[in-house]
Formats: structure tokens, sequence, C-alpha cells
């Protein structure tokens, strides 16, 4: 695969046990759309659990998957 090129990430999420680097581009089998944004595609960027700063003056191009985070405080 080249550098840059929108990436499976499904089998890595589900064993994370902290947080994840994710790309804009990347995909996975958890995806949930993002309540707040206004378009939509199956990808990291409009994922409710991808963090790319988006509502930040200086959204980024790599950005932090909160899935396992989440996990976590359910089973709180």
């Amino acid at each position: 695969m080249k550098m840059g090129e929108p990436e499976d990430r499904t089998a890595e999420l589900k064993t994370a046990t902290g947080n994840v680097e994710i790309a804009r581009g990347d995909v996975c089998d958890a995806f949930e759309q993002d309540p707040d944004r206004l378009f939509s595609a199956q990808e990291c960027w409009y994922c409710r659990y991808g963090d790319f700063g988006i509502f930040t003056e200086q959204p980024s191009q790599k950005g932090i998957c909160s899935l396992s985070k989440m996990k976590e405080e359910k089973t709180k």
C-alpha cells in the first residue's frame, strides 16, 4: 500500500487498548456517523470516533480514534 492511501483499520481497532492514530480517509467496521457533520462518507473523517480537531482553528489530516476509549467507558 502506498503511503497516504486509506487503510482498513478494523483488526487494529478491535485489539487496541489505547489511542490509535488514523488518517482522514481510513476506514473500519465500527463506523458511526458523527451527527455534527453535514456531509458523510464511510471514512474516519466523518466518524463520531475520529478526532481531527475539526471544530478548532487547525484541523489536521491525522487524527486519533477514540473507539477503544468509548468501549472502556461502557464497561465501567
